[in-house]
C-alpha cells in the first residue's frame, strides 16, 4: 500500500506496518535528520519539559524532527524506490480518494499504467487521471468498500 498519509491510517485500519510505503514519512515518531536514528515522540516531549531544551538526537546529536517530508525537503529516494518497484510489479492499481494532483505520488498510477496495470480510481471527485483509468467510480469510499466486504468478514 503506497500512502501518502502520515497518521497511522492504514496501519489502524489492521494493514500490517511492513505494507506500507509512507510517501511523506509518519506523524507518530521523530527521526535525526543527520543519522536517521528514529526517536518516540513521548520521550522527546518529557527530555523538552524536563530541561526546557530542544532535545537532541540521543545517537549522533544531530537535530531532530517528526519524521515526516517537509516542504522543501527531498523525497526519501529508499521509500520512492520501493514505491516504484511495487507499482511495476502490480497488474492492478488502485487509487482511494486522492485528487491526484500531488507529485511524484500521482504519478505511480500513470506508471503502473504503462507497465500493463489496469488502473481504478476511487474518489469523491473527478480527477486528472480519470481518461487514463480503466474504471472510475465517483462516490465515497467507506460505504463503496464496506458494500464489497463487510466489516467483521
Amino acid at each position: 500500500m503506497i500512502t501518502q498519509n502520515v497518521d497511522n491510517l492504514h496501519q489502524h485500519s489492521g494493514v500490517p506496518d511492513a505494507q506500507v510505503i509512507e510517501l511523506h514519512g509518519n506523524a507518530s515518531y521523530a527521526t535525526c535528520l543527520d543519522c536517521g536514528l528514529r526517536h518516540e515522540l513521548d520521550m522527546l516531549k518529557q527530555s523538552f519539559l524536563g530541561t526546557g531544551e530542544i532535545p537532541m538526537c540521543r545517537g549522533c546529536g544531530g537535530l531532530v524532527k517528526v519524521a515526516t517530508v517537509s516542504f522543501g525537503q527531498p523525497m526519501p529516494q529508499d521509500i520512492m524506490k520501493l514505491a516504484e518497484v511495487e507499482t511495476l510489479a502490480c497488474d492492478l492499481f488502485l487509487v482511494l480518494g486522492s485528487s491526484l494532483v500531488v507529485y511524484p505520488a500521482a504519478g505511480f498510477p500513470v506508471m503502473a499504467k504503462r507497465n500493463g496495470a489496469r488502473l481504478v480510481i476511487v474518489n469523491r471527485e473527478p480527477t486528472d487521471l480519470d481518461d487514463y483509468a480503466d474504471l472510475v467510480l465517483n462516490t465515497e469510499i467507506g460505504p463503496l468498500l464496506s458494500s464489497i466486504a463487510p466489516p467483521g468478514n
